[in-house]
């Protein structure tokens, strides 16, 4: 088990692999997913800082893999983009939360 500082799970691959490239490219570690098996698979086995959510994951999506992300101790951010483009989200919203 390693420390992830960001989790980006998302609907639209994408919206993830961005998100990715942008925090990741600030040095931060980073992994993403479109479904939430695999989600739900990453908070288990790593260690998870920050997990964040997008608009388009469905809401009983998102109650099952908040709960998930808090029983393993990661904060959880919902998404809510606000017309602004996504990396400018990620500069104002979660680049800030991870501490950058």
């Amino acid at each position: 088990m390693y420390t992830i500082d960001l989790l980006a799970v998302g609907r639209g691959p994408e919206v993830v692999e961005a998100a990715l490239e942008y925090v990741g490219g600030r040095g931060y570690r980073v992994l993403g997913s479109t479904t939430d098996e695999e989600a739900l698979s990453i908070l288990r086995r790593e260690r998870v800082r920050l997990l964040v959510i997008g608009g388009g994951v469905e809401t009983e999506s998102r109650k099952v893999l908040t709960a998930a992300a808090r029983e393993h101790g990661a904060t959880v951010i919902q998404a809510a983009r606000g017309g602004r483009g996504i990396e400018q989200y990620l500069a104002e919203e979660v680049v800030p939360a991870l501490g950058g």
